[in-house]
């Protein structure tokens, strides 16, 4: 009996070996258990609340601008507006201050031009004083009349060259663009109106009138 429950012994545990499984066995690798992300997606997919937020949680949603309203855009134009206003505002003054510069700058180039011609005249007269006054007698009036003489011609001739010429006032009917009467007398044989006396020489440049005759006229 000894030896036929030995042999039945064994048999059994051969056959428990057989079809249960060691517990080292039924020890799952790690790189093959699930994790909690696919828990997670696997509950997702189940329909569970809580795992629906949290996905929709890691979503971004791109910030969409908001479009200015008409105000904005009105407001925005008039300070484009008020800007550019205030530059043109600007460069008109600042082409003013170079037009009213330029014109001061010519003004004062004429002036010299044509006040340097006139220098040599009062050399003259200078000399011609000088000379009346270092006369040995004081008393040489007929070269003093001759140099005055001189520097008149040379005057002359100056306001020629620049264009200026005496107004025809002698013997002329009067006119007040050229004339300036200064009195009025009778004088027989000459129409009333006329110029009978030139009291101060007048000038004109082309037809502009420097300065009119002073004249008498006939009554």
């Amino acid at each position: 009996m000894t030896r036929s429950s030995n042999k039945k012994g064994k048999k059994k545990e051969a056959a428990d070996a057989a079809g249960n499984p060691a517990p080292e066995a039924m020890v799952q690798d790690e790189s093959t258990a699930p994790g909690p992300q696919d828990g997670a997606a696997k509950n997702a997919a189940a329909g569970d609340p809580a795992d629906e937020e949290a996905l929709e949680a890691e979503v971004v949603v791109p910030s969409v601008e908001e479009e200015p309203s008409v105000e904005d855009q009105l407001r925005r134009e008039r300070d484009d507006f008020q800007e550019k206003w205030l530059r043109v505002l600007a460069e008109l003054d600042n082409v003013r201050k170079r037009a009213r510069r330029d014109v001061d700058d010519a003004r004062r180039h004429t002036q010299a031009d044509l006040l340097r011609s006139f220098l040599t005249v009062h050399d003259n007269m200078e000399r011609a004083l000088q000379s009346l006054r270092n006369g040995p007698d004081n008393g040489d009036r007929e070269g003093f009349l001759q140099g005055v003489e001189l520097i008149h011609q040379s005057l002359a001739a100056l306001l020629k060259e620049r264009g200026v010429t005496p107004v025809e006032a002698m013997g002329q009917e009067f006119d007040p663009n050229l004339h300036e009467a200064v009195a009025q007398l009778p004088r027989e044989g000459v129409e009333s109106g006329h110029v009978i006396e030139i009291v101060q020489q007048g000038f004109r440049i082309g037809d502009l009138v420097l300065r009119p005759a002073r004249v008498i006229i006939s009554s």
